[in-house]
């Protein structure tokens, strides 16, 4: 083999190799962000969309903030946050918000527990610490234990709809960091309650409670008579192009099949008129 030849050689394994490397990064993307849009399935959606077009999706599941600071950052493509997004993130950094399904919010206790229904200030009562013990709402003459995950206190539309501030819940709570604890924790003590999205719930480990009579579910969810939701967005930095927007316009279409079926979507949900008065507002003070 000559000089020459090896050359040669070398530069047209390396036009290959650069080829290659530039195919994939125009046919990939990264998406990284809240943890029930995860398990909401989209992992499942960008599988079904790298077989329908041929661009690979990596998932990243974490919080909001891992689905914000990525994006902002441009090592996400795309992000997911299930708590509304900040007005700075929209003016500041350029974000565009595409507000995708709406998730029930639901309070969980254990399967044991006979308790069925609950009416939302008997909610706010019992997380203020105001109802102590669940014979005082139709229940076992046992003290009620608190679990809690107030996760994104810098963000709006999430559990501040029961609570609006960290400070309004009792002191004395089990308060923890993944959704999966709050399950584990209901499941493991008989007497616990705790709140969490409807696409995280396993029914094994914990009962759904209706509230005012409303049971959660999908159909409550695009009635509006189901009163606490949460929205899982995308985000981008910008307005998204290419392969970006073919993954979200593929999400809000073809791609909805394949996330959870308690998700309601948004271009789903039938408007209703306002109501009069402050019935059903999250509690501003303390009691």
């Amino acid at each position: 083999m000559t000089f020459k030849f090896r050359i040669l050689l070398l530069f047209i394994l390396s036009y290959f190799i650069l080829s290659a490397n530039a195919y994939a990064a125009e046919n990939e993307l990264i998406w990284g962000g809240e943890r029930s849009i995860y398990y909401s399935g989209i992992g499942k959606a960008a599988d079904e969309f790298y077989k329908a077009t041929g661009i690979k999706v990596t998932i990243i599941p974490g919080g909001c903030p891992l689905g914000s600071k990525g994006v902002a950052s441009g090592k996400l493509d795309v992000g997911g946050l299930c708590c509304k997004p900040k007005e700075e993130e929209i003016t500041k950094l350029g974000f565009k918000i595409f507000p995708l399904a709406y998730d029930a919010l639901v309070i969980i206790v254990n399967p044991a527990n006979p308790i069925t229904n609950l009416t939302m200030q008997q909610v706010r009562d019992i997380f203020t610490g105001k109802i102590k013990n669940w014979k005082e709402v139709g229940g076992l003459d046992r003290q009620i234990k608190l679990v809690t995950r107030l996760h994104c206190k810098d963000r709006e539309d999430n559990w501040k709809q029961i609570l609006s501030t960290a400070e309004l819940f009792a002191k004395e709570k089990k308060n923890v960091t993944e959704d999966q604890e709050v399950l584990l924790a209901v499941n493991n003590e008989k007497d616990a309650v705790g709140f969490i999205l409807l696409s995280m719930v396993n029914r094994r480990y914990a009962k759904i409670l209706n509230i005012n009579g409303i049971t959660p579910s999908r159909e409550s969810l695009i009635d509006q008579t189901y009163p606490w939701k949460m929205t899982d967005y995308m985000v981008t930095k910008g307005e998204p192009t290419g392969n970006k927007k073919k993954f979200i316009d593929f999400l809000f279409g073809e791609g909805r099949k394949y996330l959870s079926k308690d998700l309601a979507f948004v271009d789903e949900v039938k408007p209703v008129a306002k109501k009069k008065g402050l019935k059903g507002r999250p509690l501003k003070k303390k009691l």
